[in-house]
């Protein structure tokens, strides 16, 4: 009996030990990268419609239906994939390569930024959903 509750003892501590608390990101559903386009100087948007992490230094952002921006930021921007909430050091609703992307306490400078090309990607999806 001392034996086996020994064993579960040393069980418990080993499953306590692997558990780092890290989130692992999940794989993006969708390879982005294949529907950017070149890259722009700068976006104009009035109003985010809304944004996604698809990678570690990489993120989404939608300015409307039909319009839509793969930003890379540099390294190292810890806290983009944990972020809750985006924000940009912009004014004048005009992002440019020079600004930089605010994720929770780190302020990400931008790499690059390029356009997406929406109706491509609408139409891959709807494709993949289709018999």
């Amino acid at each position: 009996m001392k034996a086996r509750i020994l064993q579960v003892a040393m069980l418990l501590a080993l499953a306590a030990c692997a558990s780092t608390g890290a989130r692992i990101p999940a794989a993006p559903a969708v390879d982005y990268s294949q529907y950017a386009g070149p890259e722009v100087e700068s976006i104009h948007f009035y109003r985010l419609d809304g944004w996604e992490v698809v990678g570690h230094d990489e993120l989404l952002l939608w300015a409307g239906l039909r319009e839509a921006y793969l930003l890379k930021v540099w390294e190292p921007c810890t806290e983009l994939e944990y972020a809750q909430a985006i924000g940009f050091t912009s004014n004048f609703n005009r992002v440019t390569r020079f600004d930089k992307v605010r994720a929770g306490h780190d302020l990400c400078p931008i790499g690059s930024i390029r356009k997406l090309d929406v109706a491509r990607l609408k139409a891959d999806r709807a494709k993949a959903r289709s018999p």
